[in-house]
C-alpha cells in the first residue's frame, strides 16, 4: 500500500474545493492535461508533456488499496482509498460526475473538517505538484495519513 497526496484542479484555484467535492461526491478522482493526451496505459512517459510526466504514476504505480490525500488551497480536504483501475475516456462526461479523461473509482472518503473540526487549527501543507507518491515516513502527509487512518471513520 502507498500513500499519495493529490490535487485535483491546481489549473481552477477558484474552483478547486466545489471539483473535488464533487468528484469525490460522484466516487473518482481524476487528473487532466493542458492538451489532449491519450491513455496512459499506451502512452510512453517521455512523450507527456514535460511538467506532466509524473502524472505516469497515477496510471502505472497507483493501486487499489492505496490511500491519496487531496489538497485544496495548501490545506488537506479529505482522504480516499483507490477502488478502481485505472480509466480513460476520450470525451469528459460531467454528466456521470467524471471532469477527467485519467481517472480512478475511489470509497471510504473522509473529510479533513470532520477529522479536525476546528478550522483554526487545520494544517497547512505546501502542495506544490499535482500527484505525488509519499515515499518519507517523516513528512508532514504522510504523517497525517497515519493519525487520520488510525481515527474512527
Amino acid at each position: 500500500m502507498t500513500f499519495w497526496r493529490m490535487q485535483l484542479h491546481p489549473s481552477e484555484p477558484a474552483g478547486a474545493v466545489q471539483h473535488t467535492v464533487r468528484c469525490l461526491s460522484a466516487g473518482y478522482i481524476g487528473l487532466g492535461f493542458g492538451g489532449v493526451v491519450g491513455d496512459l496505459l499506451t502512452t510512453q512517459q517521455d512523450q507527456l508533456p514535460e511538467g506532466s510526466r509524473h502524472y505516469f504514476a497515477f496510471a502505472h504505480q497507483m493501486a487499489i488499496g492505496d490511500w491519496v490525500l487531496l489538497f485544496a488551497h495548501h490545506f488537506p480536504l479529505a482522504l480516499a482509498r483507490v477502488a478502481g483501475d485505472y480509466n480513460y475516456i476520450r470525451s469528459i462526461a460531467p454528466e456521470i460526475g467524471v471532469w477527467f479523461r485519467h481517472f480512478r473509482q475511489v470509497d471510504s472518503v473522509r473529510y479533513y473538517g470532520d477529522f479536525v473540526t476546528n478550522a483554526r487549527t487545520w494544517e497547512s501543507i505546501a502542495m506544490t505538484a499535482t500527484i505525488t507518491p509519499l515515499r518519507e515516513e517523516d513528512s508532514a502527509s504522510y504523517r497525517l495519513i497515519v493519525r487520520w487512518l488510525a481515527s474512527p471513520p
